[in-house]
Parts: C-alpha cells; sequence; structure tokens
C-alpha cells in the first residue's frame, strides 16, 4: 500500500553538506485587542520597529516588555477575537517554531495549552508558557504567581507573561534561565512550598538578594518513563536542544534527500556524514558534550526487522555490515547516541580541615 513520505525523529535516554542550525529565539505573542479591525502579524527585532497605532497601551506595553530581554524576533498576532482559532491559522503560516504566549487575557490561555500538547503529539515544537496547571507537557511551561513590578505596581501572572516570553526565548540553546534575575520586578509572591511547587512542574520565582530570580528552568512534564520522558527533559534548555536537534536534522533531511536520492548504502552514508558534521558544529557550540562520542549510524536492529517483516528470514542471520548495505524500500532509519549538555545548578562542595 502506498504511503505519504514520513519523517520520524524521537529522542530516547541511552538510547556531504553541512546542516546549518536553525535561527532559535523566536516569541510568539498572541494579543487581543479592540483597536484591531482584522488579524494583524507583525515581526519586530527592536523597538524602533513597534507600530505603536496597531495596539492598546496595555499591549504594547507587552510588546515592549518581551523585547526588553533581547529575543532574536517577537512575531505580534493581534485581533478584534478570543477565538483561538484565528491565531492558530496565522502561527502555522507564520513561523515552523518559536515560544508562545497570551499575556494580558485568561481567555485562550486553557485553548493554547490544549494546542500546544496536540502540536507535540504530531512532531511539532512550538512551546508555550502560560497560566493553566497540570499540563504534563515538555513543551508547556506553567506559571501562576503574582508581582510587584519597578514602579510599585502589582502584576498579574498572566500579565508577566510577556516577560517570561522575552526571557526564555532569549535564554535559547546557549544558556538555561535557571536563576535568571527577572530585572523588571521589585517583588514577587513566594508559593508555599517552592520543592513542592517544583516538583508539580511550575516554573516558580523567588525574592533572592538582588532581586526576583527564577528558581529553576522547568516545564509542566512530570510523568517520566525513564526512555521518552525523563528527568532531564523536565529542563526548558534540555528541550530546546532536542527541539533544536529535531527541527534541522528534518529540514534537511526534507530539502536535500527526500526526493533527490535513490535510497541505498552510499547516499545513506552521505546523510549520516552530515548529521555527525552537524553533531561536532553542535559540540563545538556546547550544545553537545564535546567529551562525548555524538555519533549517528544506520539502525542495524531496526533495518533488520523491517526485512524480517517482509517474510526474509534470512534476514535474521546476516552480519551488521550486510544489513547496512540491504538498504530498506523507501526508509531510512538512523540512530543516534549524543549528550546534550545543561548549566551548572547544583553543587556540592565539601570542605574537610585537618
Amino acid at each position: 500500500m502506498a504511503t505519504r513520505p514520513t519523517i520520524e525523529i524521537s529522542f530516547k535516554q541511552l538510547a556531504t553538506t553541512l546542516i546549518k542550525r536553525s535561527e532559535r529565539g523566536t516569541a510568539i505573542m498572541l494579543l487581543m485587542d479592540a483597536t484591531s479591525e482584522s488579524t494583524n502579524v507583525k515581526v519586530y527585532k527592536n523597538v524602533a520597529e513597534i507600530d505603536s497605532d496597531l495596539y492598546t497601551p496595555q499591549n504594547l506595553a507587552h510588546i515592549k516588555n518581551c523585547m526588553a530581554f533581547a529575543p532574536y524576533e517577537v512575531v505580534v498576532i493581534s485581533a478584534n477575537s478570543g477565538e483561538f482559532s484565528t491565531y492558530a491559522a496565522e502561527i502555522l503560516r507564520t513561523r515552523k517554531t518559536g515560544w508562545i504566549a497570551s499575556p494580558g487575557s485568561s481567555t485562550m490561555q486553557s485553548d493554547l495549552a490544549s494546542w500546544i500538547k496536540s502540536m507535540e503529539k504530531d512532531g511539532h515544537t512550538y512551546k508555550a508558557v502560560g497560566t493553566v496547571s497540570s499540563q504534563d507537557c515538555k513543551h508547556y511551561v506553567y506559571f501562576n504567581q503574582t508581582a510587584t513590578d519597578n514602579d510599585g505596581s502589582p502584576v498579574s501572572a498572566q500579565d508577566y507573561l510577556s516577560s517570561l516570553l522575552g526571557i526564555i526565548t532569549s535564554c535559547n540553546v546557549t544558556q538555561g534561565c535557571t536563576n535568571f534575575l527577572c530585572n523588571d520586578l521589585s517583588l514577587v509572591t513566594e508559593v508555599e512550598d517552592i520543592d513542592e511547587a517544583i516538583a508539580a512542574g511550575q516554573l516558580v520565582l523567588t525574592n533572592d538578594v538582588g532581586g526576583v530570580r527564577i528558581v529553576t528552568g522547568i516545564n509542566s512534564l512530570v510523568t517520566l518513563n525513564g526512555n521518552t520522558a525523563t528527568e532531564d527533559m523536565q529542563y526548558i534548555e534540555t528541550v530546546e536542544a532536542m527541539d533544536l536537534i529535531r527541527d534541522d536534522i528534518r529540514d534537511e533531511f526534507k530539502n536535500t534527500y527526500q526526493g533527490h536520492f535513490k535510497n541505498k548504502y552510499m547516499n545513506q552514508m552521505l546523510f549520516i556524514g552530515a548529521v555527525n558534521n552537524y553533531f561536532d558544529n553542535l559540540a563545538a557550540e556546547d550544545i553537545l558534550d564535546s567529551e562525548f562520542d555524538n555519533k549517528a549510524e544506520i539502525d542495524v536492529e531496526a533495518q533488520r526487522s523491517a526485512w524480517v517483516g517482509t517474510g526474509k528470514a534470512s534476514a535474521v542471520d546476516w552480519d551488521d555490515d550486510t544489513v547496512k548495505r540491504m538498504s530498506f524500500k523507501r526508509s531510512v532509519f538512523i540512530a543516534a547516541n549524543i549528550k546534550i549538555l545543561n548549566c551548572m545548578e547544583n553543587l556540592k562542595f565539601t570542605v574537610t580541615m585537618e
């Protein structure tokens, strides 16, 4: 039976072109704006570009609050509508990935959280920060604290989403947001039990010496299986790196190899060589661990199983080299073993005095 092409890139714990790393750092802001006569989509890279007359004062402040933390770009989707479908269609048309928030409004919070989970299931790498609890999703960050800004004005959790969007997006894959100084706040209302809140998948701010800081940069994932959902994947920076690699390899395969190269061993090795070159570049940028042998190769067992599944019983006895050279129909089976770097967080320092 003929089927449409599929590209599946999965990440499991333990388990001659240069691929250029995707430009990350895109913040996507969904704004309900009564001044909008139609749906507007604008892309800003600095505050001087903002079309001030398109937004209410409150929404203009949200855009500026996000941009204050210097994300690569801010995509603003504004409409006089509370229907999430209006904004979702524009997200899909405008960017293939990015961090999303709908600050200042409770109307779309639940729909955005639900949409992110469905996008994750379909293999997309959109991520969001919002105020809906118990999402148990590595692409959704849950936040729910009130605060006070530097002018002494109260800031609701929904209003602070614009700043968090800027913070998380600007951290990108180059740094974690753990201990990040929220310099636009003077005070935050503490949660009753920080450890309990973090264990439940909540991004927590705390009052520290010198200002308000993010305790640890986590998403809302809490249910772990030791394989496709691990402790490492509870951290925003780990998922950012995973998504970066997923998007880059998928794009390179789709744009350069899919439909252009015949499926044979030598062409598969060209693709694998490009992937390994890409891993070397990520290691040089401290996204992958340069002390680890980050490598992709033909997935021998998956390819053998595919042949056995078609009734080729002799494939059970093929040696690994034979399996590698026996490409399977229109499918390419690749496995990689990589080590994503995380930022230093925990310190155990024992001093012994004699």
